[in-house]
């Protein structure tokens, strides 16, 4: 009794494998029939359209009888404009010590005009550039600002300076100011064919 059952479930064991084993081989083929075959969709070698191109005959043109359009005029210049020279090199200046008093500047500088023939610069129709312009050396914890009235030589260069106001509380900062103003350069001007003087004012302000 015992041996017919042994038997019994050893024939049904089997049985569980080879059906198992069935399963198997169809699930494998049915993987592969379904599964794409990537080898060959990786060698292929991709197509990409050509493009269109059309060739339009264009005419030729016949442009012989269409005249260039007159130059504009050449602006006039004024004389009270001169050519400017490369800025040179400058050297060291002496600097002069003149009246800080406001109300003899103005005195002082009309009386020159009519004689020397000095000009004030809001007298011109434009103002002049300054063409090299040094920037004074600052003082530490040195601050206010300083007004100057400044006479332009013909050659460009400051020859003298007056104070219309000063609140700089340095005199350090003064003094660069000053060294500052003549190793500048402004524009020349020519007026009737003869280079001329003439006074501007430069404001220098320290935070």
């Amino acid at each position: 009794m015992k041996n017919a059952l042994y038997n019994k479930e050893k024939i049904y064991y089997s049985l569980i494998i080879k059906t198992g084993y069935v399963i198997s081989i169809i699930l494998c083929i049915l993987v592969f029939l379904l599964t794409p075959d990537i080898k060959t969709r990786k060698n292929e070698i991709p197509y990409f359209p050509e493009p269109l191109i059309t060739v339009i005959d264009i005419p030729q043109t016949d442009q012989s009888n269409i005249s260039a359009p007159p130059r504009p005029a050449t602006p006039a210049i004024s004389s009270l404009f001169e050519p400017l020279d490369e800025p040179e090199p400058l050297g060291d200046f002496e600097i002069k010590e003149t009246s800080s008093d406001v109300s003899k500047v103005s005195a002082t500088s009309q009386t020159v005009s009519k004689k020397t023939g000095i000009y004030e610069s809001t007298s011109f129709p434009f103002v002049p550039r300054q063409i090299v312009e040094v920037i004074p050396e600052k003082v530490e914890d040195a601050k206010g600002e300083i007004k100057l009235r400044l006479l332009i030589g013909m050659d460009g260069f400051v020859k003298s300076h007056n104070i219309v106001n000063n609140t700089l509380n340095n005199r350090k900062l003064y003094q660069n100011v000053t060294d500052a103003v003549y190793k500048s350069k402004w524009q020349p001007i020519t007026f009737e064919g003869e280079k001329v003087e003439y006074w501007i004012e430069k404001t220098y302000t320290f935070n």
